[in-house]
């Protein structure tokens, strides 16, 4: 009971930071790069030294079969943003179609999150603080872009609550998506990758190398420390 009572708090404290975070300081937000670079160096050393790591324990067991979802994850949404990236420049202006497409897929991710979050508090609390740290900086920095800002308030708190929505549902279907388990982070990996890769290339947002290197120096630490703790 415990780790459901932790998973509700944590997505939503996920939920809050993003509704505050897009709400009352996007614009800031989205202009540091400082905390970007730091999100990205911080995600891929949980990508390296977590995730891929997981990911070939549940492979042992589901197969290699895992990793197509890994590359589904960075595939699809490489595919999404290319398709309406090329639409705006055709049309000049993004339509409410695109708009649509682009915060589906974040609302599904953002819930999925929610949901692999009871996952992983049901296995312990040091697995899913090391999750939950590197998508609560995923879900500040990674916001949607300024042309994906929301019209009304109410569409901005239902996609905020996606992480709740998904701990909820995860807590109640916890049998079911501790079965899919390996399937949804692989997925997962791959999406979050995908924007690693797009956030730490050279470009405007992408200028602050050191931060960079900061959140990669500073995550590898605690994940080579929780490897020899016991909690």
């Amino acid at each position: 009971m415990t780790f459901h009572i932790i998973s509700i708090i944590l997505a939503g404290i996920l939920s809050l930071s993003d509704y505050v975070t897009e709400h009352i300081f996007s614009k800031k937000l989205r202009t540091n790069h400082k905390l970007v670079s730091f999100s990205a160096g911080v995600a891929i050393a949980y990508i390296v030294l977590h995730l891929f790591p997981e990911i070939s324990s549940n492979a042992l067991i589901d197969g290699r079969k895992l990793f197509l979802f890994v590359l589904l994850g960075f595939v699809s949404l490489n595919l999404i943003e290319q398709y309406i990236y090329k639409e705006i420049g055709k049309l000049r202006n993004l339509s409410s179609y695109h708009r649509s497409v682009h915060v589906a897929y974040f609302f599904i991710y953002n819930f999925l999150i929610g949901a692999v979050l009871v996952v992983f508090a049901a296995k312990g609390l040091k697995q899913t603080l090391l999750f939950f740290v590197p998508f609560l900086l995923y879900i500040v920095a990674e916001i949607l872009p300024q042309e994906f800002a929301f019209k009304s308030s109410i569409s901005k708190v239902v996609y905020s609550m996606a992480p709740v929505f998904g701990a909820i549902m995860g807590i109640y279907s916890i049998d079911f998506f501790a079965s899919v388990f390996g399937e949804l982070i692989s997925f997962m990996t791959g999406t979050l990758l995908y924007i690693v890769i797009r956030e730490s290339l050279p470009s405007d947002r992408a200028e602050k190398p050191i931060y960079f290197m900061i959140g990669v120096l500073l995550y590898t630490i605690i994940i080579y420390l929780s490897w020899n703790s016991g909690f």
